[in-house]
């Protein structure tokens, strides 16, 4: 089975802020926050997040990402919600499953679409501000 992921960015959170704190702690503070709302996944849409828009049309998600994917699962925002922080561990799997889906690619456009799609989000993921959601 596989899933697709679709990537957003923090907007709650400024570069100033993020800069300085590790993944950990960031990830901490959007639960606290996320904690004392009702409607976790509109909140997060309307208030936290703001959709990356990409050039490739999707990334599969397979085998280990799957593992994240889980209710309770410690990068999970909040225990209602279908958004996922990006941390260090989470990150290697999405640079893997880049990296496989490139070996399909056929078409040159499509490549580069797929390179230019890992620049973005790698710079979000550098400034801790990359989160997903899996559908």
């Amino acid at each position: 089975m596989s899933q697709s992921i679709h990537f957003a960015r923090l907007k709650y959170f400024s570069e100033e802020f993020t800069k300085d704190r590790n993944y950990g702690d960031i990830l901490h503070e959007l639960k606290k926050i996320l904690g004392k709302e009702e409607n976790i996944d509109e909140t997060l849409d309307g208030k936290f997040t703001e959709d990356i828009e990409l050039k490739y049309p999707s990334l599969n998600a397979y085998d280990k990402i799957q593992e994240f994917l889980k209710t309770g699962s410690e990068i999970q925002l909040h225990s209602r919600s279908r958004f996922y922080f990006v941390n260090e561990e989470i990150w290697k799997v999405i640079e893997e499953a880049i990296f496989r889906e490139s070996k399909q690619i056929k078409m040159k456009e499509d490549f580069f679409d797929l390179a230019e799609d890992y620049i973005t989000i790698k710079g979000y993921f550098n400034k801790k501000m990359l989160v997903f959601d899996a559908s």
